[in-house]
């Protein structure tokens, strides 16, 4: 069949305008499973072989997974047809062989022929690559965003890895697959990024499992390319494969599959990476090239270790955090050498929840980040943990930002680097250039909460109350648990003198984290008896500070200064002081200490502790 027209149950396809339609409700499948539906449906109730459909969509000379690439198209299809495939009323499966379009299709007879399926120009000329896996791909993924379909001018591509399908089988096997996901985010945000931006892991992984289609995580990610792919690992060995889809048309223009011993991967990576970059000519910088040059072969039970670390640290919960440290610890013990390892354990001390205390984490993760950066001085995230410590622990205000910055040089898709640098920044009282990394940072990571609330935070910090608000509103309408958006809404409510709107955002968060329903109704009772001033009083004598109280220090100072309780406000700022208090390297910019900035004290306070005017 040629018609331009097809008819079946309640749609229409219509060829020659690219549509599908039912009910004379336009659809949007994307652009393969689009083209797979119209040879299906033109070869009415003829067996379609898997050959015959790699053929006809993506070309002779391009290695395609055809269980991949092709049950994810017959999937998709299903999908928008609501076609049981088990009860098949439009496609169904010959086991084996192919599949068949058993719906009824009718077609005006005066129409005139077609060509037989609608291939995007150039999909039928691709070149057959080397199996090899990790870099190999990540670099042939930047070779045809930056040479072949780079737009025009110096606008930067952004691109987002989805989360690789597990096609093993088993559940327990998600850390392969999470963690060749991670691994493609990194290298590809390495290679020329002043050209190429990749989107974080977080707002990556939101998507796991998701049917939505490729043109609405597009906009929802401001991408313009999208690479999706699988992992499979059997035994010794492990089977890739991917596909580049463009967003604006969701064509396919690249597809590949890799199948190699699991042993030989970094090794092979190595070599290929280097003949890559240097055939495709990114702006590869000179530290880049230096960790190709220096990679060495790494024990593969160290590898699969160090994925199984980053899987149960992605949790973000205690127990995750102790196992993915004891992996992490495992990889060492099977490869001393792996400086992958010795960040990942570094990280599990800084960023996770560790359960220890401060001195000891942060020297376990200083022991763990100086090793790692001795092995492998191109890692980015080292860097971060180093800046994070000299931040919040050392109070090394420079070194730690000359960490952060390095941190981002070396890996610009850093989404903790970024985050954490701007809270230096507002620290430090620079808030345009807070701003920007705010910015940046929501920028590979569009759909975290994390950065949401840090962009909200910014505005709290700079006094932007009004724009602080509305940032956690939109926040709270997609979480409306989130403690700290409640926390931080209550502030900017209290700044702008909205305290009933600040008392009702304090209350909820307080129940989120657990006060009990009596608790809250003191508090309430003491803000209808004696208003706001009243209502911090109860919560201050709630807290019950003390020296041996487990509360923040700086906590209580926040509470008497909201008071107006200035001395002792100063007297608990000092114990924050003497207990190293992490949170006091915002004194000098928390919009609660305003009201005792002309006192003579807080300039001393701001000399003690070194931070600059």
């Amino acid at each position: 069949m040629s018609d331009p027209l097809l008819r079946f149950a309640e749609f229409e396809l219509d060829v020659s305008s690219y549509q599908l339609r039912r009910n004379g409700s336009a659809l949007k499948p994307e652009k393969i499973p689009m083209d797979l539906l119209i040879l299906l449906a033109r070869r009415k109730g003829q067996l379609v072989s898997r050959d015959e459909i790699i053929e006809e969509l993506w070309g002779k000379d391009v290695f395609v997974d055809s269980e991949h690439g092709v049950n994810t198209a017959i999937r998709k299809i299903r999908q928008v047809l609501k076609n049981d495939p088990d009860q098949p009323t439009f496609i169904e499966t010959v086991v084996g062989k192919g599949y068949r379009f058993v719906a009824p299709v009718s077609a005006p007879a005066e129409q005139p022929a077609t060509p037989a399926v609608v291939v995007p120009y150039g999909i039928r000329h691709r070149k057959r690559f080397l199996p090899i896996v990790g870099l190999t791909l990540i670099l042939l993924v930047s070779y045809y965003v930056v040479r072949r379909f780079w737009p025009s001018g110096r606008e930067r591509t952004m691109l987002v890895v989805l989360p690789f399908q597990n096609l093993s089988g088993d559940p327990e096997q998600d850390y392969f697959s999470d963690g060749m996901t991670e691994e493609m985010i990194t290298q590809l945000g390495r290679l020329d990024p002043q050209r190429l931006g990749v989107i974080a892991r977080t707002s990556a992984m939101s998507y796991k499992h998701s049917n939505k289609a490729v043109d609405q995580i597009g906009r929802e990610l401001a991408a313009n390319y999208i690479l999706e792919g699988s992992a499979r690992r059997e035994g010794g060995r492990v089977r890739i494969t991917a596909q580049l889809i463009q967003v604006r048309d969701q064509s396919h223009i690249w597809a590949a599959e890799y199948d190699r011993e699991l042993g030989s991967v970094v090794e092979l990576q190595t070599e290929v990476a280097s003949a890559i970059g240097n055939e495709v000519r990114l702006k590869i910088t000179p530290g880049q090239r230096a960790r190709l040059a220096n990679a060495h072969a790494v024990n593969p039970e160290a590898y699969e270790a160090y994925l199984k670390g980053r899987y149960f640290m992605e949790k973000w919960t205690e127990d995750g955090t102790r196992v993915g440290r004891e992996y992490f610890e495992q990889a060492i013990q099977k490869d001393p050498r792996y400086a992958l390892a010795y960040a990942g354990l570094a990280d599990s001390y800084v960023w996770g929840r560790v359960g220890l205390p401060p001195e000891g984490a942060n020297q376990q993760a200083k022991t763990a980040a100086i090793k790692a950066l001795e092995l492998d001085n191109t890692l980015g995230e080292p860097h971060a943990a180093l800046g994070q410590i000299k931040f919040t622990n050392d109070w090394d205000w420079a070194g730690a930002e000359g960490e952060f910055k390095r941190a981002i040089e070396l890996n610009p898709n850093d989404t903790n680097a970024l985050h954490m640098y701007s809270h230096y920044l507002l620290a430090m009282g620079r808030f345009d250039e807070s701003y920007a990394i705010s910015k940046r940072g929501l920028e590979h990571d569009p759909v975290s909460p994390t950065m949401q609330l840090h962009l909200g935070f910014h505005y709290l910090t700079a006094r932007q109350y009004d724009a602080a608000i509305q940032q956690y509103l939109k926040l709270l309408q997609i979480d409306p648990s989130y403690p700290d958006a409640h926390n931080q809404l209550a502030i900017a409510y209290r700044q702008k003198g909205m305290f009933d709107q600040s008392v009702a955002e304090y209350l909820q968060e307080e129940t989120l984290l657990g006060m009990t329903p009596e608790q809250i109704a003191v508090l309430k009772a003491a803000y209808t008896a004696s208003g706001v001033r009243g209502f911090w009083l109860k919560v201050l004598e709630l807290t019950e500070p003390s020296e041996r109280s487990n509360i923040s220090p700086y906590q209580i100072a926040s509470y008497y200064s909201i008071l107006d309780k200035k001395d002792e406000t100063f007297y608990w700022l000092m114990k924050a002081y003497e207990s190293h208090d992490g949170l006091l390297v915002a004194i000098k910019t928390d919009s609660d200490f305003d009201n005792i900035h002309a006192d003579p004290r807080f300039a001393e306070f701001l000399l003690r502790m070194k931070l600059p005017e």
